[in-house]
């Protein structure tokens, strides 16, 4: 079931003002793309307490606007076509479907669409951002760290599928910092997680592969696929589960100290929301 937005008064381009996909259960990457037949348009489609996230999309060729942020880490999750990123004085490199790229505070990043006439990312920022400081051109660029997660600044897709495979499921932290804790989860058909509910924080998750189904409070079950946003609110409980014949893959975003509690454990409070 797809939920009303709380306010539909934004316009596509106004990212301070909620839009039509603002906090909805969830947002169909389809939809969202028939929505805005232009190739440049971007619309908020979270606001969680601790980020404003919004879609991008834009033609390649678009040129970028190399700027820094001084007191928070901006990330992003691409979800078509190509785009090329530079991040502080690393390399050059270009972030497909599921990435997820990370630029540190203090680091100049510079994005540009390479490839396709919709290059679509996700950018996950403080709510009160803004591009005022510009940053100056790198004085080297050197290679990127080839470290582990959490935090790498490019983690792609196929990245995490040749560190685990689709054989098991399996579960990492890709990104951590003072806002946020972003887990890549891949799960086997018919597995599915404990219901629970967050105390304190909204819940969001960006499907990669295969379909999931919410159950979300007493509301009638929906399924989610490929590049699909789902977003619930503090308070509700949740279960997630893998339908049909291909594993699932999606992260999940929370606080970095998220608290559960699980329904099928009788000591733990209710909760407060159907």
């Amino acid at each position: 079931m797809t939920t009303p937005a709380r306010q539909a008064t934004g316009q596509p381009g106004q990212l301070g003002k909620p839009g039509i996909y603002t906090q909805r259960e969830i947002i169909r990457l389809d939809e969202m793309l028939s929505s805005h037949p232009q190739e440049r348009w971007s619309e908020k489609v979270v606001q969680d307490g601790r980020n404003r996230a919004a879609m991008i999309c834009s033609p390649a060729g678009t040129p970028g606007d190399p700027h820094m942020h001084p007191d928070f880490n901006e990330w992003w999750v691409i979800l078509n076509d190509e785009v090329e990123y530079a991040i502080g004085e690393y390399e050059p490199f270009t972030a497909k479907f599921g990435s997820i790229v990370i630029a540190p505070c203090g680091y100049r990043h510079d994005i540009r669409p390479i490839k396709g006439d919709r290059c679509l990312r996700m950018v996950v920022g403080f709510q009160h951002s803004n591009h005022d400081l510009k940053g100056l051109e790198p004085a080297r660029q050197v290679p990127l760290d080839d470290l582990a997660p959490p935090n790498r600044i490019h983690t792609s897709l196929d990245y995490m599928l040749s560190r685990h495979g689709t054989e098991e499921a399996w579960s990492e932290q890709v990104l951590f910092n003072q806002r946020n804790r972003a887990n890549m989860i891949h799960q086997l058909p018919g597995q599915g997680n404990r219901p629970h509910w967050h105390p304190d924080m909204d819940e969001w998750w960006v499907v990669f592969k295969g379909e999931l189904e919410w159950q979300v409070g007493k509301d009638a079950p929906f399924r989610a696929k490929r590049g699909d946003i789902v977003f619930v609110e503090a308070g509700r409980a949740h279960s997630i589960k893998t339908v049909g014949d291909e594993s699932s893959i999606r992260l999940a975003v929370t606080t970095p100290d998220v608290i559960h509690h699980f329904l099928d454990d009788p000591a733990a409070p209710r909760p407060p929301r159907d």
